[in-house]
């Protein structure tokens, strides 16, 4: 199971609403790799709120809930069974496709942050029916990704910048790798 930890930067960056934890940054942990991403501007990160779906790192903008939000964020690591980014997009695309006739991709940007690449694709069409940014990021033996997903096109066209502004936070965390709060 992958878990989310969280970097207190500084109080201010620290809010309490009634059913979440909010914060500028965290870490996503797992058995085979770790890293850090901060919330972009405007955005919170929340440890509790997607907790019900395994989802241990949510964002949303800030005023909005992670339930209510028409636009959102979430942060992961792929299985174990997965360690190569392409393949890892490959597999993603084919169970996307699988589930949709009307399915549509596009890569819209690939790069590097600190040493590590990364990849961001944008969806249309999926199962979901959402519009869709995700930026995957290979690290050792693992990939990471990060999914923005909005239920308007307008919402997507408004807000989908804010995952770029994330990429350029990821920072890989080898010491967190099997991390255990105990």
């Amino acid at each position: 199971m992958f878990k989310f930890i969280i970097l207190l930067a500084a109080l201010t960056c620290t809010a309490h609403a009634a059913d979440s934890t909010e914060y500028c940054a965290g870490i996503v942990y797992g058995p085979k790799a770790a890293f850090k991403i901060d919330a972009p501007e405007g955005w919170v990160l929340d440890n509790t709120s997607g907790a019900a779906m395994k989802l241990h790192c949510v964002l949303y903008p800030e005023g909005e809930t992670w339930t209510d939000s028409p636009v959102i964020m979430y942060a992961r690591i792929a299985s174990t069974t997965h360690e190569n980014i392409r393949e890892f997009i490959k597999y993603s695309v084919a169970e996307f496709r699988s589930q949709s006739k009307d399915f549509h991709l596009k890569e819209f940007k690939r790069g590097e942050v600190n040493t590590h690449e990364y990849i961001v694709m944008d969806y249309s069409n999926g199962p979901y029916e959402n519009y869709e940014r995700v930026a995957y990021f290979q690290m050792d033996k693992a990939v990471g990704y990060v999914v923005f997903s909005s239920v308007t096109e307008e919402g997507f066209a408004e807000h989908a910048d804010a995952l770029l502004q994330l990429t350029q936070t990821f920072t890989y965390m080898p010491a967190f790798i099997n991390y255990s709060p105990d």
